[in-house]
């Protein structure tokens, strides 16, 4: 197969400002892309909501919004037909500076909430029931039309990213939990087979509506370790695959269903020895 790619800058009359670890999903029903969020060292966290319809960005301006964070858990649900944020992180000055850098030094507290967007307006899912963590894996199951959410670290006003507790399994921040949104409400499921305690796992959907893939992530029962290891979620259960040519393990990478092909592309990552740029691609049969 020969394929050609080119990237083209697109210059728009008006556009979000810079900006990193925002949230940015397509709206099938609407057919644009929607951007929320992010950060940047001299401002901080950002709470604005931007919609570019192919050509040019319009920031829009909704009755009311989820408060500033980064993360990039916003995700299409094809059930409610609505884009749904799920928690992140928020920042707040601690009045110092990086030594280093003399840049603003920044405190990071995690949230724990999930909103609605309908094209307009944001709206906060307010259950009993959510998955209250950050760092997790979150897909679409193109199946059931569920959000699929799986792993990462237990949110909350006290809890610090990066901080990793050399705890046993029972007592560890790290989760192994799998939620799904139904369009309406969260649902944890109660599975006995299911990837062990992990955050930053690179998730997608799956080709044929076969629900959703999982790799790797950062986790471990006790000490902290890279993963390495492949499942696939139908909807009812995780299965562990075990493909015979593998990738090494590693954290952060960024993974897509490539529905044109009908493959899943994996790309980068980080292991023990640094960031990653390789390019991987998993096809699925059977």
């Amino acid at each position: 197969m020969n394929l050609s790619a080119d990237w083209t800058r697109v210059e728009t009359n008006d556009t979000p400002s810079p900006r990193a670890s925002a949230a940015i999903a397509f709206d099938e029903v609407r057919a644009n892309v929607v951007l929320f969020g992010g950060f940047d060292v001299s401002q901080g966290g950002h709470s604005d909501t931007w919609i570019f319809d192919g050509a040019d960005w319009t920031e829009a301006d909704p009755p009311s919004r989820p408060s500033d964070r980064a993360t990039n858990n916003l995700c299409w649900c094809p059930r409610s037909e609505r884009l749904v944020l799920v928690t992140g992180v928020r920042f707040s000055r601690t009045g110092g500076h990086n030594p280093l850098t003399g840049e603003p030094a920044w405190s990071k507290q995690n949230l724990c909430d999930t909103w609605i967007f309908d094209g307009e307006n944001w709206q906060e899912l307010r259950r009993s029931q959510y998955p209250n963590y950050v760092h997790q894996a979150m897909a679409t199951d193109l199946q059931s039309g569920h959000v699929i959410v799986s792993g990462g670290i237990a949110a909350g006003p006290k809890t610090l990213i990066g901080v990793f507790l050399l705890r046993d399994r029972r007592e560890s921040p790290l989760v192994d939990d799998t939620w799904i949104f139904n369009g309406e409400n969260w649902l944890e499921l109660d599975l006995k087979a299911r990837p062990s305690h992990r955050q930053f796992a690179a998730m997608s959907s799956c080709p044929d509506e076969r629900g959703v893939l999982l790799f790797g992530g950062h986790g471990g029962e006790g000490r902290p370790q890279h993963l390495g290891d492949t499942w696939i979620f139908d909807g009812e259960n995780w299965q562990e695959i075990h493909p015979p040519i593998s990738l090494s393990p590693r954290q952060g990478a960024c993974m897509t269903y490539d529905s044109m092909n009908g493959q899943i592309v994996l790309f980068g990552g980080k292991d023990a020895n640094g960031y990653l740029n390789d390019t991987w691609i998993l096809n699925l049969s059977g």
